[in-house]
């Protein structure tokens, strides 16, 4: 994930398209919006999803219209292309898109070139494009979802985003970051701490649905916590298939103890006795775990 990060911030600014792949809910918008944060484009960050498309209305929805261009049409209407002009253009789920209306997108990706429903001219328009799959272009183009033409003018440039399952370090931080932040969307004074069963839990389970699920979970967690007037969560907190033993989990490598323990002492500012709180370890295991990673 760090690397997938870094890479993000190192293409951020470059005026190419950049193509998103990692399984659903990982979290390819977040690092579309960290990529139009670090391109230094001015403009507005648009997204735009492929079910949103409607395979009679895709031009308008692309382009836009001008008044009178059709019955009803009482005001102009830019498209996405000219909203995220000096900006971003972020395009979801792809391969839903009818095929007249990707033959229309690589036009506009190739030439940069709107035109509005009953408009004289054409507008040239310069904003970053974005997109996002949950599979490879290669297996959409071979099962004919997605032109081929299409995916050399996309898919040249792209970033693969890990799933959530086995980064017990990403989960842990994810996890605190979702708790505090559902603790203040929910004006809640507590829960501030997951029981270390909790964590534990959280870090080896499988996440089918990545970051998307983990918040969930996490901001349910927190509000059964808050009705108890609990001051941490624990297991009963956990949604049904979460809380039982026998909820799919994944084998940590060697060294993430020492990884998570690193990660605790940062989160609890240095205080061994925090970290090991975080952790349900004792304050030596901690240190002999950070020693481990400094040999």
């Amino acid at each position: 994930m760090a690397e997938a990060m870094a890479l993000a911030r190192h293409l951020a600014p470059l005026p190419r398209p950049l193509l998103l792949v990692g399984e659903t809910g990982v979290g390819k918008g977040v690092f579309a919006r960290l990529i139009h944060a670090h391109s230094g484009r001015q403009g507005e960050f648009v997204a735009l999803a492929g079910g949103e498309l409607s395979e009679s209305l895709y031009h308008d929805q692309l382009a836009g219209h001008e008044p009178g261009a059709f019955t009803g049409a009482l005001r102009r209407v830019r498209g996405v292309f000219e909203r995220a002009h000096g900006g971003t253009l972020f395009i979801d789920e792809l391969p839903l898109w009818p095929r007249a209306a990707q033959s229309a997108l690589l036009r506009r990706v190739e030439e940069g070139l709107v035109t509005r429903l009953g408009a004289e001219r054409e507008l040239t328009v310069n904003c970053r494009l974005l997109f996002a799959s949950n599979r490879p272009l290669a297996a959409l183009v071979e099962s004919g979802q997605l032109l081929a033409d299409l995916r050399w003018r996309i898919g040249e440039f792209a970033i693969e985003i890990p799933a959530l399952a086995g980064r017990a370090v990403d989960i842990a931080q994810l996890g605190y970051y979702f708790l505090d932040r559902a603790r203040a969307d929910f004006s809640l004074a507590g829960p501030v701490l997951f029981a270390p069963e909790v964590l534990e839990r959280l870090v080896t389970y499988t996440w089918p649905g990545n970051v998307r699920q983990l918040r969930g979970v996490v901001e349910w967690s927190c509000t059964q916590a808050a009705l108890h007037s609990a001051d941490l969560i624990n297991l009963s907190h956990l949604p049904g298939y979460l809380a039982g033993t026998d909820a799919p989990s994944v084998m940590l490598g060697r060294g993430v103890r020492r990884d998570l323990s690193t990660w605790a002492f940062e989160r609890a500012d240095h205080d061994r006795r925090g970290a090991a709180g975080l952790l349900g370890l004792h304050p030596n295991t901690i240190d002999r775990h950070r020693k481990a990673g400094l040999a």
